[in-house]
């Protein structure tokens, strides 16, 4: 319990303030200034002692958040020790980047498989490591995806390295799988044993050609051969990328009849927003992991009861609007393609009518329409 005591006035003791209280205030006030959303900052500070001396504890991904901190809770009058950790973790030494090996790795908001799925890493790509888990015969790593999404993989998933050898990735003849799905074999051949799975997105090293193979390898030096028919050179492709009303929804359609996974970002199961992330990319234009992300992307389309100022390749945001001072909340995204249809992902990747008089008809997503965004160009 906290307590003052009275003094007569024109007394020049001063009043010891409610330490841990005003510590708590404003460490919560740099929280929001450095991360808002847990989902993209890693900001976990507690303080400890119940005095005008306080104990800092807690972790955060940039020093100057801590130095922040230990500025704002000494502002309140208390004598601050410092325990806030800085990550990347010591113990990772230089290693502090990891590039994904399989086809599809689940990366989950806690270092356990139980955990929820936040997200799907995809063989070839590039991701920051913050910590490791306490198991050193599981290690389980904090990593953040070049958008800034932070989740947990376990080892095996990537193969750690500096970030020399990350950029010496990014810099090499990588081929990007264009195929929905297809197999690195040990030979160029048909019914060689396999090597790796290999999905769209996926990148992979060029390393030579045979015939109509492509000699490649994959981040942990794997080797074999992948059809040539399934990959381009990732360079090109990305040069040839035409973000087109038309273009977006023939991309979308390639995923129809697709499972809906929570967290799936990949042919072999999609959320609705790692479809349209997925179908962006596709086209050459990156969007954020979450669909409460997408919706602050691109710019706003007005809504009228008709639908009339929407365009091809706008994207839908479904939820609760604000009310009775709870905020507004974002629970679901689409594509619209015309006439009242949107693609989504929901069940499985289809396609609906926000129509009360279609067949497609999706009586939920009516009710439950909030906004819509324009991130195409020209449109």
């Amino acid at each position: 319990m906290f307590c003052a005591c009275s003094h007569p006035a024109g007394n020049s003791v001063k009043r010891a303030p409610d330490s841990p209280r005003e510590a708590a205030r404003a460490i919560q006030s740099v929280k929001q200034n450095y991360a808002p959303d847990s989902r993209l900052a890693i900001f976990n500070v507690g303080v400890e002692g119940l005095s005008r001396e306080l104990v800092l504890t807690g972790e955060v991904d940039r020093a100057e958040a801590r130095l922040e901190t230990i500025r704002a809770v000494e502002s309140t009058g208390a004598k601050v020790i410092d325990r806030i950790k800085v990550l990347p973790e010591e113990r990772l030494g230089d290693a502090v980047w990891g590039i994904g090996v399989l086809s599809v790795a689940g990366a989950r908001l806690g270092p356990e498989h139980k955990a929820e799925m936040g997200t799907q890493i995809l063989m070839g790509e590039v991701v920051r490591l913050w910590k490791c888990s306490p198991n050193p015969l599981y290690p389980w790593y904090l990593v953040q995806t070049a958008d800034g999404y932070l989740a947990w993989m376990q080892t095996g998933t990537i193969v750690r390295c500096t970030q020399e050898q990350a950029d010496a990735w990014r810099r090499a003849p990588l081929l990007i799988v264009t195929a929905m799905e297809e197999l690195i074999r040990e030979q160029p051949r048909a019914g060689a044993q396999p090597v790796s799975d290999v999905v769209m997105c996926n990148l992979v090293r060029k390393t030579g050609e045979a015939g109509d193979w492509y000699q490649v390898e994959l981040p942990d030096q794997r080797a074999g051969f992948l059809p040539k028919h399934a990959a381009q050179d990732y360079a090109a492709w990305k040069q040839a990328r035409r973000p087109t009303a038309e273009n977006i929804e023939r991309t979308a359609r390639m995923f129809m009849g697709r499972p809906y996974f929570w967290g799936g970002n990949s042919p072999k199961g999609l959320d609705c927003s790692g479809l349209t992330k997925t179908v962006f990319f596709l086209n050459g234009i990156d969007l954020l992991r979450d669909s409460s992300k997408q919706a602050a992307q691109g710019a706003a389309v007005p809504l009228d009861p008709d639908l009339s100022q929407l365009k091809k390749g706008d994207l839908l945001f479904f939820g609760r609007p604000a009310r009775g001072g709870q905020p507004e909340r974002v629970a679901h995204v689409g594509i619209y393609l015309g006439d009242k249809l949107f693609i989504h992902s929901s069940g499985r990747v289809h396609v609906s009518s926000l129509d009360p008089q279609s067949p497609l008809r999706d009586e939920h997503r009516i009710r439950t329409l909030l906004r819509a965004r324009r991130l195409l160009p020209g449109q």
